[in-house]
């Protein structure tokens, strides 16, 4: 057993030293199945807290082993070569330099003309489909008040214009991005 967890992951899922990932992956889900709190609702708290925390203990020992990079960093520990396997992983300080643009010179405000900025699409573009669903409910209510029912269907065509514009937007912007990516 590790000195630095306090738990020995293989005897956590039951399996040896050598057991191959689908061994390991089959004994996991089978105390999963058999541990997992959901399983256990109709018992009595004691009962479901030992579950969920046997089954915390299992899904640790699943993240350890399933994953072949930290199992043999894991092993590695458990064998005593302490500074060649834990030195990449321990978390290393936050670095306060990042800084969230490119470091290239390219002007991007050529490409994206008028859109407003993260969307990519122009502003005429983002407000027309409100401004065809507020025109269609002002057709329809003036359609009623003067009993036109050719207004009635021109502000029902300015409705769903405008609700089509609403869906179609998300794809303009994909479209938008994606011709922007391959520009650059």
């Amino acid at each position: 057993m590790s000195a630095f967890d306090g738990i020995d992951h293989y005897a956590a899922l039951g399996v040896t030293e050598s057991a191959a990932t689908a061994e390991i992956r089959r004994c996991y889900l089978r105390l999963a199945r058999e541990h997992h709190p959901d399983f256990h609702e109709s018992t009595d708290a004691s009962s479901r807290a030992k579950n969920e925390r046997e089954m915390q203990r299992i899904n640790q020992a699943w993240t350890v082993l399933g994953d072949p990079v930290r199992r043999e960093a894991y092993d590695a520990r458990r064998r005593g070569d302490d500074e060649a396997s834990t030195s990449r992983f321990r978390p290393s300080p936050a670095d306060y330099t990042f800084v969230p643009f490119d470091d290239d010179d390219t002007d991007y405000s050529a490409l994206i003309d008028d859109a407003v900025e993260g969307t990519g699409i122009p502003r005429w573009m983002q407000l027309l489909p409100v401004l065809l669903m507020m025109g269609g409910v002002a057709v329809i209510i003036l359609g009623v008040m003067v009993n036109l029912s050719f207004l009635l269907s021109l502000g029902v065509i300015g409705i769903v214009l405008g609700l089509l514009g609403f869906l179609a937007s998300p794809v303009v912007a994909i479209a938008r991005s994606r011709s922007h990516e391959r520009q650059l």
